[in-house]
């Protein structure tokens, strides 16, 4: 028969090993608790690093107003339509906040070349080359005024077939972006003008953005693999185009893109002819 002394070290080895089951079961609950907190984690990080909605928005707000006037598509800066890029940049350097813009006797607007360097910097970069003076597109004539270092705008503008809807975004070699970009009409199919309208796009466009340090942009519009997936009438928005004041298409377009501390973009300036 076991001693006294036996007994409670037989009784404390038991308590010993109930303990360690007790702290067994504890780290193994715990390491469970944990897995799945580190699962849940990757899982929540994950689908942040693929939400790319933002990103979206950001290229919609750069394409706005190019995409309203509908390029036609080009493999490289130096093939695609100078006064199409620059009636859009101009577009997009109307900052409908300001009021300090000086306008003639008839209220047209001065917009400084300055700030449509500042536009073509951000979208186009710095290789961009062009040159200042009057033209036309889109049945719009832009005054170029070299004593003020300024366009003149005109008190009517185009407001043209479509804005832009990003559906796709993909990373490819050589530092390229490829934005997928969806045509959507303003129109009704009464041909009413309806800035509120939400349609399916369509058409797509895929525009080719390369990154120059760590920026990237515009360098081609090409046509897309996306098709548009039911019928649309596309005739709506074709023969939909009308005319704004300029107050309309400064709110419009104020914020297209985004600022630009300082641009060391090379500008000639040729008087008008």
């Amino acid at each position: 028969m076991p001693s006294k002394e036996e007994l409670q070290e037989m009784q404390a080895l038991r308590r010993r090993r109930r303990g360690r089951q007790l702290l067994g079961a504890l780290v193994c609950f715990l390491v469970v608790v944990g897995l799945f907190s580190i699962v849940g984690s990757g899982i929540d990080l994950a689908a942040t690093l693929l939400d790319d909605t933002e990103e979206k928005q950001m290229f919609e707000d750069r394409l706005k107003t190019l995409v309203a006037l509908d390029p036609l598509p080009f493999d490289s800066l130096e093939e695609a339509n100078v006064n199409t890029l620059l009636h859009a940049a101009i577009g997009a350097s109307v900052d409908s906040t300001r009021d300090d813009y000086e306008r003639d006797e008839n209220g047209a607007m001065y917009l400084p070349t300055l700030d449509i360097e500042t536009t073509l910097l951000a979208l186009y970069g710095p290789d961009f080359q062009f040159e200042y003076q009057t033209f036309e597109d889109h049945g719009i004539t832009f005054t170029y005024v070299p004593e003020k270092q300024a366009y003149l705008l005109p008190v009517t503008s185009a407001i043209s077939n479509y804005y832009p809807k990003v559906t796709e975004i993909k990373r490819e070699s050589g530092g390229v972006k490829r934005v997928t970009v969806g045509y959507v009409s303003p129109f009704q199919e009464s041909g009413a003008f309806d800035p509120n309208a939400q349609p399916d796009p369509v058409k797509y466009q895929d525009y080719l953005f390369k990154k120059n340090g760590s920026d990237y942009y515009l360098y081609a519009i090409v046509e897309s693999q996306a098709k548009v997936q039911t019928a649309q009438s596309a005739s709506t928005a074709q023969g939909g185009q009308d005319t704004v004041q300029q107050g309309t298409l400064e709110s419009m377009v104020g914020d297209s893109l985004p600022t630009v501390e300082s641009t060391s973009l090379a500008v000639s300036e040729q008087p008008a002819a």
